[in-house]
């Protein structure tokens, strides 16, 4: 089923979404996706004498999910501290105490999780092929980044994170932190460009991937989380667009009850078929712009997967519509970013099984010219734009 066809069968593409909090069942839940852009330790630790948070970024943040008022809340792109590594939960726990809980409508959670994720951590081999093996001395730079498991300057730098008003089943989480890209069934690693002995311990993911059950008074939600690699920043070889292709494949194949995935436990980890997921994550990859490997778009992947809902429809904002065409094919009105002026691209997802009504949802950007405050404020917290849906586990 091609894109277009299934987003004309769903729900009318046009209808605007309210920020108004709407009324959940028992067994009804808000998700969000945030990729709060470079939320760094030296950011969440810029507080008063109080422990008030300071830094005007991640006040606006705060803000737009302080409005959201979301039950579960994913961050992309949050700094593990691993200056205190036995302890990476920490910063998460420095944004909810310092940020989250301020202001004039606070919001608290009881529950977060965070583990290991492969960015800025140095693998011993000189991986982009440039004649310079980095090590501990080239932190800060970009040669650092270049040569580590998942790109980052310093460990830990753009990790992930989750704050949850609901408890993680944590007998039942996985994690595919060290599951290795050649092992992944039909992998689109680049020919000749990665030597034996690279491949032997390279990761697919560039940060992890996670299973994280949920509990939601008596119902259970695997949440599965990551953030892969954006397609660009390489060469010919394209070895980050096939990254981020397999990466996305990980997913298509693991709910698909692939019998070739292992978790970090090294144990074969076999995704039951009955079970209800969410995919959540900045996926770096759009409708449009992304090469096609086995005859389809990253994407695609996972949009016309059947055991998937397209979330789409709900994520339109006047933000993404002012200025574009709305429609097939390119579906711009439901953008989440616009890294440079003109170029709007949907890469942020919450993507439900099948089994989950959709209830509502939306993107946090306004218009300029209608709500220019709130515009601005969705603007100074990130380049990318907060979603949200909810959706009933009834």
């Amino acid at each position: 089923m091609k894109y277009k066809t299934k987003i004309l069968n769903q729900i009318v593409i046009g209808v605007m979404i309210s920020l108004s909090i709407s009324f959940l069942t028992a067994q009804s839940l808000r998700l969000s996706l945030f990729n709060i852009k470079e939320l760094s330790t030296a950011k969440i630790t810029d507080v008063d004498e109080d422990g008030i948070g300071q830094n005007q970024q991640l006040i606006a943040a705060a803000k737009i999910i302080q409005n959201i008022s979301p039950d579960v809340l994913v961050i992309n792109e949050i700094d593990h501290d691993y200056s205190h590594s036995d302890n990476l939960q920490l910063n998460a726990k420095r944004f909810l105490s310092s940020y989250l809980k301020s202001g004039d409508t606070p919001i608290d959670y009881e529950y977060i999780f965070t583990a290991p994720c492969n960015t800025g951590l140095l693998t011993g081999f000189d991986l982009n092929n440039d004649g310079h093996n980095a090590t501990k001395k080239d932190q800060g730079t970009r040669k650092h980044g270049d040569d580590c498991y998942g790109w980052g300057q310093y460990p830990g730098q753009y990790s992930m994170a989750v704050l949850s008003k609901f408890p993680f089943q944590g007998k039942g989480v996985k994690t595919f932190q060290n599951f290795l890209w050649k092992d992944l069934p039909g992998n689109h690693i680049p020919s000749k460009f990665y030597s034996k002995e690279e491949l032997q311990l390279f990761r697919l993911s560039s940060k992890s991937h996670w299973d994280l059950p949920l509990s939601v008074n008596g119902k259970q939600l695997h949440l599965l989380l990551s953030h892969p690699t954006p397609p660009v920043f390489d060469g010919l070889e394209d070895r980050n667009g096939r990254r981020n292709h397999d990466e996305i494949k990980f997913w298509k194949l693991y709910i698909s009850g692939s019998k070739e995935i292992y978790d970090d436990t090294n144990s074969i980890s076999v995704f039951d078929q009955e079970t209800s997921f969410v995919i959540m994550g900045d996926l770096n990859a759009a409708i449009q712009g992304n090469k096609d490997y086995d005859d389809t778009n990253a994407i695609d992947q996972l949009l016309n997967h059947p055991r998937i809902t397209d979330s789409g429809p709900f994520m339109i904002s006047n933000g993404a519509k002012y200025g574009i065409k709305p429609g097939t094919p390119n579906f711009y009105e439901q953008a989440t970013t616009e890294f440079r002026s003109g170029m709007k691209r949907r890469i942020d997802y919450i993507l439900p099984s099948n089994d989950i009504n959709i209830k509502d949802g939306g993107v946090f950007w306004p218009a300029s010219t209608t709500n220019p405050q709130q515009n601005a404020l969705a603007m100074k917290a990130s380049d990318h734009r907060m979603i949200w849906l909810d959706i009933d586990l009834e």
